[in-house]
């Protein structure tokens, strides 16, 4: 099991915010970046390389990072050194603010997919239980989820999103 950590900027509506309802429901614990484990992997859409399998060591030694602000925010993302900064591939959110919308997952559909590339596919899916669209989530991103969780590295990872998005425009 991948310790998950929220750093939560307190920027969404409380009542949709999912990386509140992941803390209520002890998924998740909130921290100040300070307090993010060195060596952790955090979730940035800014990050160089993409998640893959091969991270799996990093997060289980120290957390799973999520980092909880709007989009419209996203200029103010905390990026705090000695850390794994990576990006996840190309995937569909499946939440009602951003249905269908590529690359615009809110926080949990973030650690449900970063859990399924990480070979954590039980508490990926025990995450995804906790919101109404979870299953859809899983459904609408399973096969792409699949062959990440597959793959060797972030090049991998990178080389799978690319025949997937070439294949889309045929």
């Amino acid at each position: 099991m991948i310790r998950v950590l929220v750093h939560d900027e307190g920027q969404c509506d409380p009542k949709k915010c999912t990386a509140k309802r992941m803390i209520k429901f002890g998924l998740a614990k909130e921290v100040p970046v300070r307090q993010i484990p060195r060596g952790s992997v955090i979730l940035s859409p800014f990050a160089e390389y993409a998640l893959s399998p091969a991270d799996r060591a990093h997060a289980m030694r120290n957390a799973l990072v999520v980092m909880d602000l709007t989009w419209s925010n996203i200029d103010g993302f905390p990026r705090p050194k000695g850390m794994n900064e990576r990006a996840l591939p190309f995937l569909i959110a499946a939440n009602p603010v951003n249905w269908g919308r590529p690359m615009e997952l809110n926080s949990a559909e973030a650690v449900v997919a970063a859990l399924m590339i990480l070979g954590e596919k039980e508490q990926a899916e025990s995450f995804a239980e906790r919101f109404g669209w979870g299953a859809e989530f899983l459904r609408m991103n399973g096969n792409l989820l699949s062959d990440y969780s597959n793959a060797k590295d972030s090049t991998e990872v990178v080389s799978i999103q690319n025949e997937y998005l070439e294949a889309q425009k045929e």
